[in-house]
């Protein structure tokens, strides 16, 4: 048996695959349903056979692991994930930790924008732990949206969500008279009290960097989730300037940034208000997340 993975290995690192043998394990223990490193002690049935050879042919093609097997774990939540929207990464449970470790956790009841929702990851994590919290998802893309309901029906979060589609938050305007935010496009959907926090994993590579991406992320994942411009801050940039707008007074923002691009959005938080700005970095000490208080 060990032989048969061995081989199936070779094949996907003839197919320039970076960690072939972790990929074989992985697949092969979800067609198997067992843990990745039991597959070597479990007994493999021809008609399991046969299905992890489609699923090898998938990898062979450059699809992503995460895509093959359908879903990836996010702070212990079975996100399910396609081509529909970004592959969760764990680089992004530091932003769900940064707005859990804020003074924001303590209140009693709270409202969460995620912008760009994608999966739901971010949010479905937060209404997890948040058990208080209600969070609306904002994506441009219908299709990421329609994701993101499916894994908070699926993880029974549906309730406290609420998916918006829109560019970023240009989908919601502040009633002068009453203060209170609306949905522009539906000005009976009021949202309620300006909001508490925004989170957000915007795109924010380079268009030249994501060019040259490897092709299982370049050919296989969002364009729209990944690419932010020739500086990378496109998207940055207007969301926090819109953020000023809806967020309450002492409200949260944090973004997650790519490595390089700590002191241009530190800067761009400080010209728009901000205070008690903070640049968090990954495990790798590089420049990850940054936040503020409006």
């Amino acid at each position: 048996m060990t032989k048969y993975f061995q081989g199936l290995e070779e094949r996907l690192k003839a197919a320039g695959s970076g960690n072939a043998k972790r990929a074989v394990e992985e697949l092969a223990a979800h067609v198997i349903g067992c843990k990745p490193l039991e597959i070597y002690f479990r007994a493999i049935t021809p008609e399991q056979e046969r299905e992890l050879e489609k699923l090898i042919v998938r990898a062979e093609q450059g699809e992503p692991i995460q895509y093959i097997i359908g879903h990836v774990d996010f702070r212990g939540l079975e996100i399910h994930c396609d081509r529909r929207a970004l592959i969760p990464r764990p680089e992004t449970e530091l932003l769900v930790e940064a707005v859990l470790s804020s003074e924001f956790r303590v209140q009693s009841s709270i409202t969460i924008v995620d912008v760009g929702c994608g999966t739901g990851c971010i949010a479905l994590a937060l209404l997890s732990e948040l058990p208080a919290a209600k969070v609306i998802g904002v994506d441009i893309s219908p299709d990421a949206l329609a994701l993101a309901r499916e894994n908070a029906e699926w993880l029974g979060l549906l309730e406290r969500f609420t998916a918006v589609q829109g560019n970023l938050l240009e989908a919601f305007i502040v009633d002068a008279a009453s203060c209170r935010v609306m949905q522009r496009q539906d000005a009976a959907a009021t949202m309620g009290e300006r909001f508490d926090s925004i989170v957000s994993n915007p795109p924010y590579i380079f268009s030249k960097v994501w060019k040259n991406l490897e092709p299982c992320v370049r050919d296989f994942e969002p364009q729209l989730a990944l690419d932010g411009g020739e500086d990378g801050l496109d998207l940055i940039r207007p969301l926090v300037e819109q953020a000023v707008r809806v967020l309450k007074p002492g409200g949260g923002l944090f973004l997650e940034i790519g490595y390089d691009q700590g002191p241009a959005v530190f800067q761009c938080l400080e010209n728009a208000g901000f205070q008690n700005i903070r640049i968090i970095k990954d495990l790798a000490g590089l420049d990850r997340i940054v936040s503020g208080v409006l």
